[in-house]
């Protein structure tokens, strides 16, 4: 655990969160994709809190090739009406951001059976 790298995520999703800083999504993205279990989680974490703004920026990064199956299950957990249909579109091609977009739409399938029983 690198508490310098916590404390520059949690600021960076500050920072995204209140300003929408773009500096600071991509450092949100980044720790996604790539950090250790913690960074991850305080990353995601900031991007699900941000809510519609963040699907803003994990639709760019899978547009330009760049999502990970991370982001792509991110997706799920941030919600909204905009997030079936983009993991629906994700889930029509192949790979494994194709069947990271899959399970999550699985996942938002389960909920929704839950809520119906109600």
């Amino acid at each position: 655990m690198n508490l310098g790298r916590s404390a520059n995520l949690i600021r960076a999703g500050f920072a995204w969160r209140a300003f929408g800083s773009s500096g600071a999504g991509a450092t949100l993205l980044e720790a996604v994709a790539g950090g250790g279990e913690q960074e991850r989680m305080l990353a995601g974490m900031s991007l699900v809190k941000a809510g519609e703004r963040s699907l803003d920026l994990i639709e760019e990064a899978y547009t330009s090739g760049n999502a990970t199956p991370q982001m792509v299950r991110l997706v799920a957990d941030i919600g909204g009406p905009r997030s079936r249909p983009m993991l629906a579109a994700m889930a029509s091609e192949a790979g494994p951001l194709a069947d990271a977009a899959t399970e999550s739409l699985d996942l938002l399938d389960r909920i929704d059976r839950l809520n119906e029983s109600d």
